[in-house]
């Protein structure tokens, strides 16, 4: 049985560093870092690795607000608290160079009260006031504090030290199964992508099974991309929340710009991208922009139409309807046509159990490799009896096709010549690629380069033997 893996939580009040303490820790930027107070919502997590190759759960909290009210920085303050109460150990950060204040006791306070083992951070303290401050800390009344700057790197060795101690022994290879926490297989990366306001967040939550993310009718609640994995089917995913990504003419300076990049930025690392659409909208033109990003990074690519039930329609006008969409979604896409497109409800949980085996499916496609003697037996004849023509208008003699990678699946006509070819030929030959082998989802590339001395002309006929 796999053992649960040591959590630590970085809780505090708003603006006092805890998610650049979280990058520091992590070794690499996932979370948002501003001057504006509040950004973090979510909880967000990463796997920290200390220099012994020990590793444990780390989680980025949004600020702990006592005085918060109703809305979206209620439910922020109640998704930190849990988070405390579900870890391991909780790192209460507070703003060294400005000492502790009503919300840092506040804070402290609630950090007691769930038991869970408390060490201060007092961050900030490479500012002129930060020394007093760190001084101040032990105010609080937890029995360990620590100075450090999470920004310049000063005094974080400590701090992984104080969280090494307190996971236990490397595991030798002598140690049983039940002793370890057991490897897990290799995730597939999922992210989830679209619009603002179009459901990404309520269809991870349903895929998870739980609220995870924070879900609002205000459009741009998600500013982080939060991680969260489930394991179905044998197989680990990493879901990945990302921000609702706009026209660059609608998006705000700021958070929201940083918001976006960081969104593109997780397609750019993601295995398949589930592309949220609103079936009760249609497709529109950021749609398919955002489609656009994911084929340009070479990723899967899954359509969810989400909120199919809002359509209210009987079966045979649901069946019309879907083919419509269908339809109209094929038009508004002709560069991702291969994609499939599931009708999806979020809030009704209608399709949600196709999605995960659809993403693994296409994730498999993608990683597809065909050999040499299949693809000369699919597209020999064809590329011989009507030869590709360039971009430039001439015939290309192919002699032979061959595979050079995969993720995305890459392939390569050995030429007379290199040449770009013709968009029609690009896309027919890209056809017969996908009528022999099942690359749903995955886009295909396609490259001519010139056959060497060195090569044969694997097309050519054998010679007769003369008598």
């Amino acid at each position: 049985m796999r053992r649960r893996p040591f959590t630590v939580v970085i809780a505090g009040r708003p603006n006092v560093g805890k998610s650049a303490l979280f990058n520091r820790l992590l070794g690499r930027r996932h979370s948002l870092v501003h001057d504006r107070p509040g950004m973090t919502r979510d909880v967000l997590e990463g796997d920290a690795r200390l220099s012994d190759g020990r590793t444990y759960r780390l989680l980025d909290t949004g600020g702990f607000d006592p005085e918060t009210g109703e809305g979206v920085t209620r439910t922020v303050r109640e998704r930190a608290l849990k988070a405390i109460g579900d870890s391991n150990l909780v790192l209460l950060v507070f703003d060294a160079s400005a000492g502790i204040i009503a919300g840092d006791r506040a804070a402290a306070a609630r950090a007691r009260t769930s038991g869970v083992e408390t060490i201060v951070v007092a961050n900030k303290i490479d500012r002129k006031e930060g020394e007093s401050g760190e001084l101040e800390a032990w105010e609080l009344g937890f029995p360990e504090v620590y100075g450090v700057s999470a920004e310049h790197a000063i005094g974080v060795d400590e701090l992984r030290d104080a969280i090494a101690r307190r996971l236990g022994p490397v595991m030798d290879e002598a140690s049983t199964p039940d002793e370890q926490v057991a490897a897990s297989p290799k995730e597939l990366s999922i992210a989830v992508v679209g619009r603002p306001n179009v459901g990404k967040s309520s269809l991870v939550n349903a895929l998870l099974g739980e609220e995870r993310t924070i879900v609002s009718e205000v459009a741009g609640t998600t500013r982080d991309s939060v991680d969260a994995r489930i394991e179905q089917g044998g197989r680990t995913y990493r879901l990945i929340d990302t921000a609702g990504i706009r026209r660059k003419a609608k998006t705000e300076r700021g958070p929201e710009v940083l918001s976006v990049v960081q969104a593109r930025k997780r397609i750019e690392a993601c295995d398949v991208a589930l592309l949220v659409l609103n079936a009760a909208e249609g497709m529109t033109a950021q749609d398919a922009a955002v489609a656009s990003y994911v084929v340009e990074a070479g990723k899967g690519l899954v359509l969810l139409a989400n909120k199919w039930d809002l359509a209210g329609r009987s079966q045979e006008e649901g069946e019309d309807a879907a083919k419509a969409l269908r339809l109209s979604v094929e038009d508004s896409l002709p560069f991702a046509r291969y994609a499939p497109l599931l009708l999806v409800s979020a809030k009704s949980g209608r399709g949600m159990a196709r999605v995960l085996p659809e993403a693994a499916r296409v994730a498999e496609n993608r990683r597809r490799r065909l050999t040499t003697g299949e693809l000369n037996r699919t597209l020999g004849r064809a590329l011989r009896d009507k030869p590709p023509r360039s971009a430039s208008g001439k015939s290309l003699r192919v002699y032979y096709v061959a595979q050079t990678g995969t993720a995305p699946p890459t392939f390569s006509l050995v030429a007379n010549r290199e040449d770009r070819l013709h968009f029609s030929e690009e896309r027919r030959i890209e056809n017969l690629l996908r009528g022999s082998a099942d690359f749903s989802g995955s886009p295909i590339r396609i490259a001519v380069r010139a056959r060497s001395r060195s090569e044969p002309k694997r097309n050519r006929r054998p010679s007769k033997a003369r008598s």
